[in-house]
């Protein structure tokens, strides 16, 4: 028990970068706490709370929307998290690579996919926009504090940092735990995307009730999260970044899988919605966690050969 207790201990402090080698800068600082503060806060007052938005916004909440709306905040938690997760590593490369793509993708994917449910009618204007213009000025402040940080800042050493690992799919090479994390985000980013464009489908699949007001922008909206938490597992498997292996079975055991619990269990989501997302959840954590045993596996067969090498005469060190 008390093993266990010291390996989950070590794995928490290892994804969290406590202590870390060398001074956060200032690019990293204003990311950790622009995240607590917009994605960890917002998002939770979304999931605890969301009369309080009901009321701010003038949302009407009919048949699901309520549910979807929690939902919805769960996710945008979980992004508050992962931002947390690589602002703090220390073991990425380049360091602000992430955090550097998460601006493109913030100004170009979130506004876009944002507009395209806004022009279909499936989110209301007022709570799309609170988002749009949130992730548009956090990502314009993170560029300026980059340029003056950055001694010889330029557009090209700008896009050569963040998409570099990316183009290069460092992710792959890598291989073990790192690779799966990478498969992982991968079919996450694309799958849950499908259902971003085409809400209706997941409704047809997983007999959920009749869309009313805004629950299919909302639920719609939650699928994107989803897909975004995907995009960031790929960006950060690209940056060889260690902590998110942790971090990427943490979150789903700890935040997703309780609260998508609870919430059929007070009846805000449906039945085969919950078994769904929780299904995924468990394969995911799962598939990542046997990597991680064998990656450790194979690296102990690796050392333990080496120490065998080191104790043979030197004669016997030529024959080997």
């Amino acid at each position: 028990m008390a093993t266990a207790k010291a390996i989950l201990c070590d794995w928490f402090m290892f994804m969290m970068s406590i202590p870390r080698t060398e001074p956060m800068t200032k690019v990293q600082k204003f990311t950790q706490w622009s995240s607590v503060l917009a994605y960890c806060v917002g998002g939770g007052s979304l999931l605890v709370c969301p009369q309080l938005w009901s009321i701010l916004l003038q949302l009407d909440f009919l048949g699901r929307t309520e549910g979807y709306l929690r939902l919805l905040g769960l996710g945008v938690v979980i992004i508050g998290f992962l931002f947390v997760i690589s602002a703090r590593s220390n073991h990425q490369d380049p360091i602000h690579a992430t955090i550097l793509v998460s601006i493109l993708w913030r100004c170009i994917g979130v506004n876009g996919i944002l507009l395209m449910l806004i022009l279909r009618d499936m989110l209301p204007l007022s709570f799309a926009l609170v988002f749009m213009c949130l992730d548009t000025s956090l990502s314009l402040i993170t560029l300026a504090i980059w340029c003056l940080e950055t001694e010889g800042a330029s557009m090209s050493l700008f896009f050569r940092e963040s998409l570099s690992p990316i183009l290069k799919c460092r992710g792959i090479a890598s291989g073990g735990s790192i690779a799966a994390v990478f498969f992982v985000g991968l079919f996450q980013l694309f799958f849950w995307l499908v259902f971003v464009i085409r809400p209706d489908t997941a409704q047809y699949l997983l007999q959920l009730d009749d869309f009313q007001g805004h629950s299919i922008g909302f639920l719609a909206g939650f699928f994107f999260t989803l897909s975004i938490h995907g995009w960031y597992l790929l960006a950060n498997a690209n940056t060889i970044n260690h902590p998110y292996v942790p971090a990427a079975v943490f979150y789903r055991i700890v935040f997703d899988i309780p609260v998508f619990i609870i919430l059929y269990l007070v009846d805000q989501i449906e039945r085969n919605l919950c078994l769904t997302l929780f299904g995924f959840d468990v394969c995911f954590s799962i598939v990542i966690l046997i990597f991680v045993t064998f990656s450790k596996k194979k690296g102990s067969t690796i050392a333990t050969e080496g120490d065998q090498q080191k104790l043979l005469p030197p004669g016997e060190k030529e024959k080997s």
